[in-house]
């Protein structure tokens, strides 16, 4: 997000990202998909990011939009090909709030503005790609990993993931699927973390192992808190997720059992929009960008 101010007198600009709406338009769609933050998201004291914008200066901040569109239609039409038009402020004419406003005896006096809108901007296709994982070795069993688009969680601790084992191929497997042998990949405001289970799986017994007959599934949900032990759940912001499971230390061989061994990665990721993160934040106050 980049606002300049092109006029010949400094104006009071809300200068935060949070306030910011998305008209996302896919192609050929009749209508658009407005996208914003949940309420708990958006700042409480918009006055508190004001920020004086001399003429021919700039105010430029980074944001991710998959926070705003976030799940269902509105996370599709954040796709290529797609055309954005940005709102920064407050779209409702009942709104006592201003994106623009004057400064006290600045002439000549500005008019106030409730919002700011942006030219549309056309998507180009976006890269993105998961660090190197084990080679996956699930494909003889062709046993897949499946986990949803997009999960909401308030806090660190109510990041739980449902994840779905399914056996598509056409003999039944015994799998052990079971904390122990899951692992996700986390990509949050804080970098990249592997998250494992603390401790190692434990020894076999037969309960532990799960039989999958041709075209049946098991589903468990795990919650992230228990996987991530360093600082991908300490800022609020989207995390991408990709689950896997990691059988080749579980083997059941020492009690007789004949089970999957190998490696399954999920196919496609889960975003998760933690709302609130371990660590308080302290946003900096905003700054103009270097002329």
């Amino acid at each position: 997000m980049r606002i300049v101010n092109e006029g010949s007198v400094p104006v009071r600009l809300a200068a935060d990202a949070r306030l910011l709406s998305l008209d996302v338009t896919r192609r050929g769609a009749l209508k658009a998909e407005r996208c914003e933050l949940p309420p708990d998201m958006r700042p409480e004291d918009p006055a508190g990011r004001s920020l004086v914008l001399p003429p021919g200066r700039a105010y430029v901040e980074s944001f991710e939009p998959r926070l705003y569109c976030f799940a269902g239609k509105a996370l599709d039409a954040l796709s290529p090909t797609s055309v954005v038009v940005a709102h920064l402020g407050w779209l409702s004419k009942g709104s006592t709030e201003w994106a623009i406003s004057p400064i006290d005896g600045i002439a000549p006096e500005i008019a106030k503005q409730r919002h700011l809108d942006s030219a549309p901007i056309f998507l180009h296709d976006e890269k993105f790609s998961f660090g190197q994982g084990a080679p996956e070795l699930g494909e003889l069993a062709q046993l897949t990993l499946e986990a949803p688009g997009s999960v909401e969680a308030d806090s660190p601790d109510e990041v739980a993931l449902p994840v779905t084992l399914r056996n598509v191929g056409t003999r039944a497997t015994l799998v052990r699927f079971r904390p122990d042998t899951m692992g996700f990949e986390v990509f949050s405001p804080s970098g990249r973390e592997l998250c494992v289970w603390p401790r190692l799986p434990a020894a076999p017994t037969p309960e532990l192992f799960t039989r999958l007959p041709p075209g049946g599934s098991t589903q468990l949900a795990f919650t992230l808190a228990a996987f991530c032990n360093e600082d991908s759940l300490d800022r609020d912001g989207l995390l991408v997720v990709r689950p896997w499971l990691d059988t080749r230390a579980a083997s059941g061989q020492t009690i007789g059992i004949v089970a999957f061994s190998g490696w399954v990665s999920a196919s496609a990721p889960s975003f998760v929009r933690l709302h609130r993160g371990r660590q308080p934040q302290t946003r900096v106050p905003p700054e103009l960008a270097p002329p």
